[in-house]
């Protein structure tokens, strides 16, 4: 290591000068408030930087290269590390706000993909389709089912099984048939033209890139930790449909069929009560006769769909149309283009899947106990959108969802959506599910209830390059689990660890090692709305991400855990953002191996913001606000009684590397915040070398307190900072501050 490192130790000399700046305005259009500034600005000010300094400038980034795909949102968090914070606080709270609006969810998740296409803001996207449904009346459906290439309608409504189905059913059903036809027209042109320009079969192209994404480039194998190899040519081909494919007419289809099967949905359920009148306001007008007249004709409908029992499926090209009543079902396998099932404990084979052939899979469960589960692990599970769209809606009830890979919100070329309203509900898989999205989008929304989700990798909120993978759960004590007893493909972390990116990760392909050609990652969040939420991970995971990508978990409230290894809980390896934000709560973090709970890799920011409550932070080496080879990482609690534990480097440091590049006069910086509240510093008991980073692989308690080495340097009203003598690497810097 170059130079002599050195620390300087100021408590309460520096106080002061940290307190009157508390006093200070923040500047016209800053990210942080007035106290949040001159936290910032008192931790930079002995290292001779400001605010400004904490910038990843695009002319330093390019001396190492950029990327191809990079998200937008990456140079505007680069361009202001501040911004992180504020950005995603935002976008959580925008995207619990729009928990009941399946569309603005799925719009969400494109924009994170620069093409988000806001259907329905300035209009009804099913106007037409709701106008021909009342001229068509009963109807409708046989007409839809028509239009589709299924015989006339005519025929179709003589049937004496379609009119068995409830009126309100049919209406349902039609409205989303009626949608389908346009979201094939901007399939085709936003994915068959190009396909056929590029001279390429659909389901051959589909097969091999759907193998491809699964793999996820170089992927290490779980047995012996060496990388499996990308084949040249499925990655020639992934990249020639990556600059072919126009994600606006995909993304305007998906988002269309999202809409009309939420509203589809409504239909069959009773209104929503009316909101309270605002104090103060005058209480809304007594309703007239007519509209209490129509209040209860509604009622008794809904109230004869709940115990009606009907069956009908029909074929049509683009699969199959099943609708079904209260009894329980076992919906088997196949091409299922709209099932709408109004009660009764279901078991489907194969739920809301679009594939390439069959590019559109709606399934709608109103009640029940419902079991979903994958039918072929080559094609997929429930609510997967691959080279189409897949929509799973369920209302109500304890489910269970499993699958292998790419299912319970999966797209890859396509946008898969699981959206589950109530109930305590499990969901279960290998990898590349549970909100994952590589060249596609991946959607997990569960509204209510404890739930409980385990996989392996890949997924858990998951983006891989051009992917957004979006899971988010609005209420509940959850689990999120990622498998430790089994496919130990550590490699380079050691044979008895796990390589996940999970629980807000996001993962890009870096081939400056192989063939050069590199794809920025995508864009991974886990938004957690309130309960005592426990996640677990151990290598890459809980606001993680690598090579250009964004990877974020935001947990809103309630008393949470957070167990990591490595690269996890706020890291980010190579150029990119990794950003885990917890805003309240007393909260438990705990790392056994090193370099995590905010720390940055090789032009990467790292950003870990807990706003509130009494908090408990074990790190083991190169922790807590610690920085590598010109990237920023930001460590802020910002209320509470804390407690810290670690091994240094840690506490707002920087670490260079024997390189003697330019990199050494370059900013890296490590930045340590403790706002308020009577904190304690201890030393974590192990070996304090490299190779001893996890050499303490217990987790320690209240009770060991008095056992531990009280640290010396940070405190109660201190601040510290570490620096690198001039000659050598000045460019590395570290700060911590304790207020």
């Amino acid at each position: 290591m170059p130079g002599r490192n050195t620390r300087r130790f100021i408590s309460a000399a520096l106080l002061p000068l940290a307190l009157s700046a508390l006093l200070g305005p923040a500047a016209a259009g800053d990210t942080l408030s007035a106290v949040e500034a001159a936290q910032f600005d008192a931790a930079l000010a002995p290292l001779g930087l400001s605010r400004s300094d904490l910038t990843l400038r695009d002319a330093d980034i390019g001396l190492w290269g950029g990327d191809k795909y990079k998200l937008k949102a990456l140079d505007f968090l680069r361009s202001d590390v501040t911004n992180c914070g504020p950005w995603a606080r935002s976008i959580s709270t925008v995207t619990l706000n729009n928990q009941h609006s399946l569309g603005a969810l799925v719009t969400g998740a494109h924009s994170r993909l620069d093409n988000g296409i806001r259907l329905g803001l300035t209009g009804d996207p099913l106007e037409s389709y709701r106008a021909r449904i009342s001229e068509l009346g009963d109807a409708a459906l046989a007409t839809a089912l028509a239009e589709l290439g299924a015989g006339t309608a005519a025929q179709i409504a003589a049937d004496p099984d379609y009119q068995s189905v409830p009126p309100r059913v049919r209406s349902a059903a039609a409205l989303v048939l009626f949608a389908v036809p346009e979201a094939q027209r901007d399939r085709s042109q936003g994915l068959l033209e190009p396909l056929a320009e590029l001279g390429l079969d659909l389901e051959t192209a589909a097969g091999q890139v759907f193998a491809y994404s699964i793999n996820t480039f170089a992927e290490e194998d779980d047995t012996t930790g060496r990388e499996v190899i990308d084949d040249r040519a499925d990655t020639r081909l992934v990249e020639s449909l990556l600059d072919s494919v126009d994600w606006n007419y995909l993304h305007r289809g998906s988002t269309l069929l999202a809409i009309a099967a939420q509203e589809a949905q409504k239909m069959l359920l009773p209104p929503p009560p009316p909101a309270p009148p605002a104090p103060g306001s005058a209480a809304p007008p007594a309703p007239t006769a007519e509209e209490l007249a129509s209040a209860a004709a509604l009622q008794q409908e809904l109230a004869a769909l709940a115990s009606a029992p009907f069956s009908y499926t029909f074929s049509t090209p683009l699969g199959e149309l099943r609708l079904s009543g209260i009894d329980a079902d076992r919906h088997a396998a196949g091409p299922c283009l709209l099932c709408i099932d109004c009660g009764g404990s279901d078991s489907y084979a194969a739920a809301g899947q679009g594939s390439a052939l069959y590019p559109i899979g709606i399934s709608i469960d109103l009640s029940g106990n419902d079991v979903y589960s994958g039918s072929d692990e080559a094609q997929g599970g429930p609510a997967s959108g691959i080279f189409g769209t897949g929509i799973l809606i369920d209302v109500a009830g304890d489910d269970s969802y499993t699958c292998a890979y790419a299912g319970e919100g999966a797209g890859i070329f396509g946008t898969g959506v699981l959206y589950d309203l109530a109930g305590d509900d499990s969901y279960e898989s290998f990898g590349h599910s549970q909100a994952s999205g590589s060249f596609g989008s991946g959607i997990l929304a569960d509204l209510a209830g404890d739930d409980t989700y385990h996989t392996f990798k890949y997924s858990q909120a998951y983006g891989g390059t051009r992917g957004c993978g979006l899971l988010l759960d609005c209420a509940g004590d959850d689990r999120y689990l990622a498998d430790l007893q089994s496919h130990f493909n550590g490699g380079l972390y050691g044979p008895t660890h796990h390589v996940h990116f999970v629980q807000g990760s996001a993962y890009g392909r870096r081939a400056d090692l192989s063939d050069g050609h590199s794809w920025a990652g995508g864009c991974g969040m886990l938004i957690d709305g309130a309960g005592d939420d426990f996640y677990e991970a151990d290598c890459y995971g809980q606001g993680n991400s690598y090579w250009h990508a964004i990877g974020m978990l935001v947990d809103k409230s309630g008393n949470d855990v957070y167990r990591a290894g490595q690269y996890s809980q706020a890291s980010a390896p190579h150029f990119a953002v990794g950003i885990l934000q917890d805003d309240s709560g007393d909260d438990r973090y705990v790392c056994s191996i090193r370099q995590s709970l905010g720390h940055g890799r090789d032009w990467s920011i790292a950003w870990l913001e807990d706003s509130a409550g009494d908090d408990w932070y074990q790190g083991a080496r190169t922790t807590l606000g610690v920085s590598h080879v010109n990237s920023i990482s930001v460590f802020w609690d910002k209320l509470g009684a804390d407690t810290y534990i670690m091994k240094g480097p840690g506490l707002g440091d920087s670490e260079p590397e024997p390189n003697g590049s330019p990199r050494d006069w370059l900013l890296s910086l490590g930045l340590f915040i403790d706002g308020a509240g009577q904190d304690g510093y201890y030393l974590l008991p192990g070996d304090d070398s490299y190779e001893g980073s996890n050499s303490f692989s217990g987790e320690v308690n209240a009770a060991d307190l008095p056992r531990l080495t009280k640290l010396d340097f940070a405190g109660d009203g201190k601040s510290w900072q570490r620096t690198v003598t001039p000659d050598s690497a000045p460019g590395y810097k570290g700060s911590g501050l304790d207020l």
